[in-house]
This record gives structure tokens, C-alpha cells and sequence, in this order.
């Protein structure tokens, strides 16, 4: 199948998914059955998740998709910008982004991920710049804590 909106079992990438791997593909990334079934399985997920969760993920679907596979993909999606890194307890967890800069709130109960388009680091940037002489080119800002529903103890 050479449409890229197919998996490698005939059943259809969610349009998103599509639209990644043409990137990929035009920046010279393999697109391969395994690449094509993890992008699918990736961006089905609303809230974070672990490498772990889609291993799990990939048994439960029967996925045939190499472990190295998986992280080298996990790592392609996260310096596209298709993916944040967020904290997880004592692990790294993932997210669904759209590209561009932004920072996240993540419930440390339930998972929610709340994208925060506005950067309040401007002034403290500068700060830093001027203090340290840093010419400071990127940054994350991942704040934790616990959302209104499991501060109600509603989860």
C-alpha cells in the first residue's frame, strides 16, 4: 500500500497521523509499516503516556513493532514537536503537541495536560541572559500539580 493514510493492516491513520508522516517523508525519514502503525498508535493517545503504555498498547493490538523502533520514533515526534516530554512521577512521560512553542500544566493524579500558549518567561529569559551571558536559544516550562476534579477527589 504506498497511500500514506493506510497502516500496514489496510485500516486508515487518523488524519493527523497522515499529515506527520508526510513530513517525515519529506524530510527523508523512512516511512515504514512500523513507523506508519506507531505514528497511528501515538496520536490516538488524549492525555500522557509512557513508553511502557504503548508497549502495552502494541501487544493488546497484536502491533509487530520493534522496541528500538518505538523510542527512535518517540524521539523523531518529540524534535519535530509533535510530541512533549512531561513529568511522571519519577519517569518521563509523553504528550500529544502541536508544533510551535508552548508549555503544559500536568495533573500528577490523573494525567490531564493543559497547553499553555503564552509564555511567561519573557522577562525572567532576559534575566538570565544578562546575568549568565547564556544566549539561551529554547526552554520547557512543565508545571505539576492537581486539577480542580482531583482536588475535589472526584477521580
Amino acid at each position: 500500500m504506498s497511500d500514506s493514510s493506510q497502516g500496514q493492516h489496510g485500516h486508515h491513520l487518523c488524519p493527523r497521523g497522515a499529515d506527520i508522516l508526510r513530513e517525515l517523508a519529506a524530510q527523508g525519514h523512512p516511512i515504514t509499516g512500523q513507523r506508519r502503525q506507531l505514528v497511528d498508535l501515538v496520536m490516538s493517545h488524549s492525555g500522557r503516556f509512557t513508553p511502557n503504555t504503548l508497549l502495552q498498547d502494541m501487544q493488546h493490538s497484536s502491533l509487530d513493532v520493534a522496541r528500538a523502533t518505538l523510542f527512535r520514533t518517540l524521539d523523531l515526534l518529540t524534535s519535530l514537536g509533535y510530541l512533549g516530554r512531561v513529568p511522571d512521577g519519577e519517569h518521563l512521560a509523553y504528550i500529544v503537541c502541536d508544533p510551535g512553542h508552548h508549555h503544559h500544566l500536568v495533573c500528577s493524579n490523573c494525567g490531564q495536560v493543559i497547553h499553555l500558549d503564552e509564555c511567561p518567561l519573557g522577562e525572567l529569559l532576559d534575566k538570565l541572559q544578562s546575568q549568565t551571558g547564556y544566549a539561551i536559544s529554547d526552554h520547557r516550562l512543565e508545571m505539576a500539580g492537581l486539577c480542580p476534579t482531583c482536588q475535589l477527589g472526584l477521580t
